[in-house]
């Protein structure tokens, strides 16, 4: 097969260039903060995470290293360059520098699993599915780098420090660079927007062999461009392996939705929302309890409710891959165009409620806008209109800020729930026969040691990051066998430090934020307790239970933290909003460079230690 191949493609014109050939790249002399310098293909691409993908896609190909190489290799070095550092999602998964190349690269190896169970093109004869196993294939992995491929063009702002604007039309960036997330984009444009970068991406070659099977390139360019209702089993394929990619980084059992595949996320969002207005919500009361109100042209409902039913609906029903907190379902449903959003791009409204009888909530309320046609096909089915006036208001900044801060409170823990071990699910379902993966969505633990003083010594030198045994040992020899997550929570101080060091590095871990656990005040690392503890215990193992308590002693035995006064361990800070006061305690770390190195985050401007006898420096 692979002769035969290599034959069927020996007529087709060669690119002018070697594929993914870095052009000339401007190295600043020192990096800035918040900006980044261009890289090449093979560096980006030299991750051990990158290059075990790059490996298990070869494996599921079936070619030879030389036509890899040409096919599949050249395509993804095109796509890296123009992806560069830029993370895939401004919340939601692979938010992190680097993500898009990751979550690219896992939807192509979990495509090429999908693959080997279809025989292509579906209902075609034997011989013809013979003949274009191949061609399909290869239409199968093109579709899934480019899947996301469009929100460099719709999603993120790009400026170098030439001050010149970066488009990815123009090739590779020459420049350090800097990105923003567009504040009130288009949620529907970034997967029409990805065909723009084909020519970019895909060369001359592999372009002529699609175009040799008309119903191929059909669904190639439906799924390319976000038509996946009409690219139908390439658009599924890709659809689903971006699903089982997504539910990976988020915690859940990427082999479940590989083994059953669900509707997709939106599917799944709206039947939340239709199965709870249409049993469970209370609409239009004159008065106190309603969950939302009805007016002519709109729905209004409870924010916070609604994202904690929606959030509960869909782990009853057994979805993976629920987004872990209100803020980051609302930019999902934002994202899925689900609810409206406000002329500032936000997904809360400030509404003011008053119905005709006089009653009003005393307050403005914090509700999600959704068209009523999403929830009722037929209007002779709605409700009648609320009686009385839903009012929305222009907020200023920090009143926005004020509305978020107050909406999105509700859960600041992982609620994704997922039966077994996630990363021995994935290794028997995708990377079996030896297959592994590693990078910064698995949690890799070395074993406890025996001794503290062995802790101590290890995390203040900074060599407990990936175990070396877990890596290839060179680019011939066979993929190594990941070390899975136990079952049992990993209740050593070290395995916590490792777990958080990697977390605030590939930001799974927020710092500074509003909703983050880990904080910077007055030059120390403050970690909110025992929430801190508590979001380790669920993001390794899923639990709920009090194991977070053991895993607490365990890191105070380590004594990283500072003891203050009459050795306390728990220290009180004062978090200082816009317009109220509140207080957090927690743990502190004197010596933050042991999780940072030499790049710890400034101070939060919010947070102050209430208690000067047990600072440091006091």
């Amino acid at each position: 097969m692979k002769t035969g191949l290599r034959e069927k493609l020996k007529w087709l014109k060669k690119p002018d260039s070697q594929p993914g050939e870095p052009e000339a790249v401007k190295k600043d002399e020192v990096s800035r903060p918040g900006w980044f310098i261009p890289q090449g293909a093979d560096a980006l691409l030299a991750t051990p995470l990158r290059q075990q993908l790059l490996k298990i896609i070869w494996q599921r190909t079936s070619v030879s290293a030389e036509l890899f190489a040409e096919l599949y290799r050249g395509p993804v070095a095109r796509f890296a360059m123009l992806a560069q550092q830029f993370p895939a999602s401004e919340y939601h998964h692979h938010a992190y520098p680097g993500g898009l190349l990751d979550h690219s690269l896992e939807v192509m190896a979990f495509a090429a699993k999908l693959r080997q169970s279809h025989l292509l093109p579906a209902g075609g004869a034997p011989e013809d599915q013979a003949r274009e196993a191949e061609a399909w294939t290869a239409g199968v992995l093109y579709a899934a780098l480019l899947h996301d491929a469009g929100k460099i063009v719709a999603d993120i702002d790009v400026v170098t420090d030439a001050d010149q604007a970066w488009h990815p039309w123009q090739g590779a960036p020459t420049h350090a660079y800097q990105l923003k997330y567009r504040k009130a984009r288009d949620y529907h444009l970034h997967p029409v927007a990805g065909s723009l970068l084909v020519s970019r991406i895909l060369p001359d070659t592999a372009l002529n062999w699609l175009a040799q099977y008309p119903e191929l390139l059909a669904s190639f360019l439906y799924c390319i461009s976000g038509h996946y209702e009409r690219a139908g089993v390439l658009g599924d394929l890709v659809q689903e392996a971006d699903r089982a990619s997504v539910a990976q980084f988020m915690g859940a059992s990427a082999g479940s939705v590989l083994n059953n595949p669900q509707p997709s996320l939106a599917k799944q969002v709206l039947m939340a929302l239709r199965e709870l207005v249409h049993t469970r919500y209370k609409l239009n009361n004159p008065h106190s309890g309603s969950d939302g109100w009805l007016t002519g042209d709109t729905l209004w409902l409870v924010s916070k409710t609604t994202a904690d039913n929606i959030r509960a609906w869909l782990l009853q029903q057994g979805v993976t891959g629920v987004p872990d907190s209100n803020v980051r379902l609302f930019d999902e449903m934002q994202s899925l165009g689900l609810i409206v959003p406000t002329p500032e791009g936000k997904a809360i409204w400030s509404c003011e409620i008053e119905a005709s009888s006089g009653w009003t909530p005393g307050r403005p309320l914090t509700l999600l806008r959704v068209s009523p046609e999403r929830i009722w096909s037929d209007s002779d089915n709605r409700p009648a209109a609320f009686d009385g006036l839903v009012s929305p208001q222009l907020l200023t900044s920090a009143q926005q800020e004020e509305v978020a801060e107050q909406t999105v409170k509700a859960n600041p823990e992982t609620d994704v729930c997922s039966e077994g071990d996630p990363l021995s699910e994935l290794a028997l379902s995708l990377f079996s026969d030896g297959e592994s993966v590693t990078g910064p969505e698995s949690s890799l633990s070395p074993e406890p040691h025996a001794e503290e003083e062995v802790f101590i010594s290890e995390v203040s030198a900074g060599l407990v990051e990936v175990d070396s045994a877990l890596l290839p040992a060179d680019d011939t020899a066979p993929p190594a066998t990941i070390r899975s997550k136990p079952s049992a929570v990993p209740v050593s101080g070290l395995s916590f430090v490792n777990w958080l060091r990697e977390g605030l590095q590939t930001r799974k871990v927020q710092i500074n934020d509003r909703l983050a656990r880990v904080h910077m005040v007055d030059g120390m690392l403050f970690m909110v307790s025992p929430e801190i503890f508590k979001l380790y215990v669920q993001s390794t193992t899923g639990s709920t239970g009090d194991e977070w308590k053991l895993v607490q002693k365990a890191f105070q035995k380590l004594r990283l933290h500072y003891r203050g006064m009459n050795n306390i361990n728990i220290h009180a800070c004062q978090v200082k909003g816009p317009r109220k006061t509140s207080r957090v305690e927690g743990y502190l770390l004197a010596s933050p460079e042991e999780i940072f190195g030499e790049d710890v985050p400034e101070d939060n401007p919010y947070l102050s230690v209430m208690v000067k006898g047990s600072h440091p420096t006091a």
